[in-house]
């Protein structure tokens, strides 16, 4: 049985201690198992991963963690509730630098993970907006059926949909990672926060520059791609199937070259990536608010001067581009993600 989770009609957060809230959390006050409670009385409410998150009252006091949660909260219009924010991988899009200034007060920022659940109760939030699985668990923040309890909703980018509440990144159920699941997620998240006129309006967008990218495009020879990464000078890293980023170099007009390689971050040699002759290597930078796309240089600088891979095409080309790890996470940025790589991959059209 799937669980669900909700905000309370009286969060009972404001009258009880941050004591009985962590022993809450904790799962084990009285050994009671118990999921959170259904949406109550046929209430309207969005389905994310399982979960019923209503839509008949906004919330007022969010913590959003990971880039694309913080910046999804911005782009639809919430960002005034913002109470907290956690671990950007890039700086935040300029229209809204303006509004996100850490030191201040509201909204607290924690710049390397997010923070443990006894800070964010002390935040005092009513509903936590993640972009990735692994906020929403007893080691993080609190799985969403324990938020629910006590009275915090939440939403997950449904593209990391964990099999069960509580999973983590290693436990991802089947999900869809087209854009028209990222324009679904900023929908229903746009239907929770009580912005759907900004929803729509960044969803149209979006879907206008992915059609008229698509378009310039069409009838394009399409190169082979190879997104990767090389945290720490270790092990390359590429983005397989199964990801939002192999979406995103389709509708730029190339070709997966990792197209059997599943998941995000998936560890490979170099000898692969010789066997593979990729004719263009995208590498997204990362992490950090000051981590721009200069951020990948070094990975770049170490793909063209390593002897082994002279004859690969994309480095024997000058073929190797940098991008953001926030364009290619799924959010907001996407379209232009895809409008950004197209004119990487066929500038002739641009």
């Amino acid at each position: 049985m799937r669980v669900r989770a909700v905000r309370s009609p009286l969060s009972w957060r404001a009258v009880a201690p941050l004591s009985v809230l962590l022993l809450a959390l904790s799962g084990c006050a009285d050994g009671d198992p118990r999921p959170a409670p259904a949406a109550a009385g046929g209430a309207a409410s969005v389905d994310n991963c399982g979960t019923a998150v209503p839509t008949d009252t906004p919330p007022t006091r969010i913590f959003a963690a990971f880039h694309n949660g913080i910046e999804a909260v911005y782009a639809l219009g919430g960002g005034a509730k913002l109470v907290g924010a956690a671990y950007l991988d890039n700086p935040l899009l300029p229209e809204f630098t303006a509004r996100f200034q850490p030191g201040r007060q509201e909204p607290a920022y924690y710049p390397e993970e997010y923070p443990s659940r006894e800070e964010v109760l002390r935040l005092d939030p009513d509903f936590v907006v993640s972009g990735f699985t692994g906020a929403f668990t007893t080691e993080g923040l609190g799985t969403r059926a324990e938020l629910g309890r006590i009275g915090i909703g939440s939403y997950l980018f449904s593209q990391y949909c964990p099999t069960a509440d509580g999973q983590g990144q290693k436990s991802l159920a089947d999900n869809d990672v087209s854009l028209d699941s990222v324009y679904r997620d900023l929908t229903d998240l746009g239907r929770v926060l009580g912005t759907t006129p900004q929803a729509d309006a960044l969803v149209a967008r979006m879907r206008r520059t992915v059609a008229e990218t698509e378009g310039k495009v069409a009838g394009t020879s399409r190169p082979t791609v190879a997104m990767l990464n090389r945290p720490g000078d270790g092990e390359l890293r590429v983005f397989g199937t199964g990801d939002v980023a192999t979406t995103i170099i389709e509708k730029a007009g190339g070709t997966q070259v990792f197209d059997d390689v599943p998941g995000r971050l998936a560890r490979i040699g170099t000898e692969e990536l010789i066997k593979r002759r990729p004719d263009v290597i995208v590498v997204p930078a990362c992490c950090g608010a000051d981590v721009g796309p200069d951020g990948a240089q070094r990975v770049i600088d170490g793909l063209r001067s390593d002897p082994a891979l002279a004859n690969v095409p994309a480095v024997r080309d000058g073929r190797l581009y940098a991008v953001t790890f926030a364009e290619i996470t799924p959010g907001v940025r996407n379209a232009d993600a895809v409008a950004n790589l197209a004119g990487l991959l066929h500038p002739e059209k641009f």
